[in-house]
């Protein structure tokens, strides 16, 4: 029996194993991130033929689409134009291809090129956000590394631009209203692909995995008996309110939040000027000793020189 997929199903199954692919370079897997980002641009190359197809289903192929781009060049007009020029000529492009029995189909590149042509009446502003276009081309260049040459990838870069990808096709797929994406995953990938929907959601899932990575850098080779040893903390953001502040030698505070980059927290420890000994910066007492000094001081340093001071 033959296997045979249309192409929306072509699309789906492509982007369902982009899914799995991806849960599981999640899990540690970084050699799977190769084959999601093989999938995912197979995905999108096949979305945006099925838009054009919903446009014309025989501008999907080259020689169609030619004809309509050297009317483009010749007028001077937008590919969308040209097409719609013949159009309302009741040119039928069915004819270029009729002793053609295998015609070859369009790029991803071309499809893009059409669709950025569709512009809202009102502003002149394209339907395609400029933003999906740029991850379009960086996905575009790092599947034809793989396929052709060499790469090196960065899977925290791959999983975050796989991510706008995602959020670029959904909006791309309801603009156009060619299909609800989130109805036609497959159960086992669809909290995956919720993940990848929701901005806060990834982004959230990046910084909190940050803050693990760094942990484990921070006591690779120390043995347990040596962890109390070693200062190494996590705050809860008072910006974010997420459990993602740690040690950040960059910081002015020595800290920052891997999810919203704040610095600041009354949480994080210091040292008193007097005795040395580590608290909360909120239970510390200011103390300007002159004009330019100002030194922290516990509770008890604290009483302690209020004490002398006064005695």
């Amino acid at each position: 029996m033959n296997y045979e997929l249309d192409i929306k199903a072509n699309a789906l199954d492509s982007f369902n194993e982009a899914l799995e692919k991806f849960e599981q370079g999640e899990k540690g897997d970084n050699k799977a991130y190769k084959f999601a980002i093989l999938h995912t641009s197979h995905f999108l190359e096949l979305i945006l033929k099925i838009y054009i197809i919903s446009v014309d289903e025989n501008l999907v192929f080259s020689k169609c689409y030619r004809h309509i781009t050297k009317i483009s060049k010749d007028k001077n007009i937008s590919i969308l134009e040209s097409f719609e020029k013949l159009k309302q000529e009741s040119f039928d492009l069915r004819t270029l291809i009729n002793n053609d029995n295998s015609p070859h189909t369009i790029t991803l590149d071309q499809a893009l090129e059409f669709a950025k042509c569709e512009k809202c009446k009102t502003t002149e502003i394209s339907f395609i956000d400029t933003d999906f276009c740029i991850d379009i081309e960086w996905i575009k260049g790092l599947r034809n590394n793989i396929e052709h040459f060499q790469f090196k990838l960065e899977p925290k870069e791959v999983r975050l631009c796989i991510g706008r990808l995602v959020r670029g096709a959904i909006e791309f797929l309801e603009i156009f209203d060619i299909m609800d994406l989130e109805s036609e995953i497959g159960k086992d990938r669809l909290h995956i692909f919720k993940v990848l929907a929701d901005e806060y959601t990834q982004l959230l899932r990046e910084a909190k995995r940050e803050v693990v990575e760094q942990k484990t850098d921070t006591f690779r080779g120390v043995r347990p008996k040596h962890y109390a040893f070693i200062e190494w903390n996590v705050y809860t953001c008072p910006d974010c309110s997420n459990h993602t502040m740690t040690p950040n030698q960059d910081s002015s505070t020595g800290y920052r939040c891997t999810y919203c980059k704040n610095e600041d927290s009354d949480e994080i420890e210091v040292q008193c000027d007097s005795c040395g000994a580590f608290l909360p910066r909120n239970e510390m007492d200011t103390w300007h000793m002159d004009d330019e000094t100002i030194e922290l001081r516990c509770c008890f340093c604290s009483g302690q020189y209020q004490a002398e001071k006064y005695d």
